[in-house]
């Protein structure tokens, strides 16, 4: 294994959180800062049940109707939670989009990073194939983003420069279509190097904050929290909450639960992110405590 998958977790929440504008100049993303609380609430909830509660997401994350922007970064936590059975991650990336109500091209676009990150924690990332087994495997994308990714791998077998994707993008009429793709060029273009692959990002002339939020998350599920800079991750805000929540998400996954009182599994989201009372730990039988309802 490449990398472990609790860095690759704590990877892309820490790299979803710093905008790379130099190699000595790091922002933090505004666009993650609102998006925080839905996120923390996400993430509590999965760790609670161990599944998607439909009426939960629907009721008490994102009380209101999102933004497409805060919408896509909030279901991050559902992306790495059933990274292993893609097929369900697609279903549940589709409900938890209609029950926002949230429009065709932008369920289309979280669908696609989802793909993209699961194939990254499952250790089966190609760049050169990754496109074509996201277009032949998820089905039902909406036509202009397949349109633009099926245009994306064709620039990348030409090694079309950064310039050139931009001006060929320029003319897709949903932003968020757009900037799912340029996040998915900026990666593919430089899989290995995160701050590449994220200063890239900042370097589109629309410097959009979910473009740069995406790239982040995409190229910190590749290369992991040891892949990115150290000067990035010390700018990171509370990022020893995100670790340790990234780390109580990857338990639950597993199937590690406190033996006494499961519910102290998630004393650490989100006030805390420390449990209050350390209890013995166990791991259960596959199929035992974590299904994937």
């Amino acid at each position: 294994m490449k990398h472990l998958l609790l860095t690759r977790f704590q990877g892309a929440l820490i790299g979803a959180n710093t905008i790379y504008i130099t190699p000595h100049q790091i922002n933090p993303n505004q666009l993650i800062m609102e998006t925080s609380p839905a996120l923390i609430d996400g993430m509590t909830s999965l760790i609670r049940s161990g599944r998607v509660e439909p009426q939960d997401w629907e009721q008490n994350i994102f009380i209101d109707t999102p933004s497409p922007e805060r919408a896509i970064v909030a279901m991050l936590p559902l992306m790495l939670f059933f990274h292993d059975d893609r097929v369900k991650l697609r279903e549940t990336l589709i409900t938890v989009s209609h029950s926002w109500q949230l429009d065709w091209e932008t369920c289309s676009s979280a669908v696609a990073i989802g793909y993209i990150i699961s194939r990254s924690l499952t250790e089966s990332f190609n760049p050169r194939t990754i496109i074509s087994q996201l277009l032949d495997e998820m089905l039902n994308l909406h036509p202009l983003l397949f349109q633009e990714l099926s245009t994306i791998d064709r620039l990348l077998a030409q090694s079309s420069s950064l310039h050139q994707v931009t001006q060929r993008l320029t003319t897709t009429p949903h932003p968020i279509i757009a900037s799912t793709v340029l996040a998915i060029y900026c990666l593919l273009s430089t899989p290995e190097d995160f701050s590449l692959a994220t200063r890239r990002a900042y370097q589109i002339e629309d410097r959009s904050q979910l473009t740069c939020a995406l790239t982040g998350i995409l190229a910190g599920a590749q290369n992991s929290l040891t892949g990115i800079p150290l000067n990035g991750y010390i700018a990171t805000q509370e990022r020893e909450q995100w670790l340790l929540a990234a780390e109580s998400l990857l338990t639950s996954w597993a199937g590690v639960y406190h033996e006494h009182s499961a519910s102290q599994s998630i004393a650490l989201l989100p006030a805390s992110f420390q449990p209050t009372v350390a209890y013995p730990l166990s791991v259960a039988a596959p199929q035992v405590i974590q299904q994937r309802h």
